[in-house]
């Protein structure tokens, strides 16, 4: 071996391992990266699976208001509603309470849906126009 390579042994060597030590660098920030984004979904589908079921609690007042017929000033009674989805059921609970005036066209309806499993609620004002009921306001909390 010549004079002059004999002091490059092992530079070659060093290079590669530097080249390789920043693609390992690279490969664990891309994986650390799609850990979180993975860990973020299955919260925004718990958060999205708790939202539709308050809009479905919504929809259920809404019937029971509407199938009350004339039931003067009386709240509708109501019943828990279970939603059955892959990841297991939630339970919807619908508050009613009469509001005022409290009989007739424009009579108010206050609507308080909560979900077990989840810490969200939904807070409405329902008004009476002719023969149907339209949500006013609501509140998502």
């Amino acid at each position: 071996m010549p004079k002059r390579l004999a002091r490059q042994r092992g530079q070659a060597l060093l290079v590669v391992l530097a080249f390789v030590a920043a693609f390992l660098l690279m490969v664990w920030a891309a994986l650390s990266l799609a850990s979180a984004a993975f860990l973020g979904l299955g919260s925004v589908r718990a958060d999205t699976r708790s939202t539709y079921a308050l809009d479905a609690g919504l929809a259920y007042a809404m019937q029971v208001i509407d199938d009350k017929n004339g039931n003067g000033c009386n709240a509708p009674k109501t019943s828990t509603l279970t939603l059955n989805y892959a990841t297991g059921a939630i339970t919807v609970n619908v508050g009613i309470s009469k509001g005022n005036p409290c009989h007739g066209n424009g009579a108010t309806w206050n609507i308080t849906i909560t979900a077990n499993g989840t810490n969200r609620t939904l807070t409405a004002l329902i008004t009476e126009v002719g023969t149907s009921s339209v949500v006013t306001w609501e509140s998502f909390q």
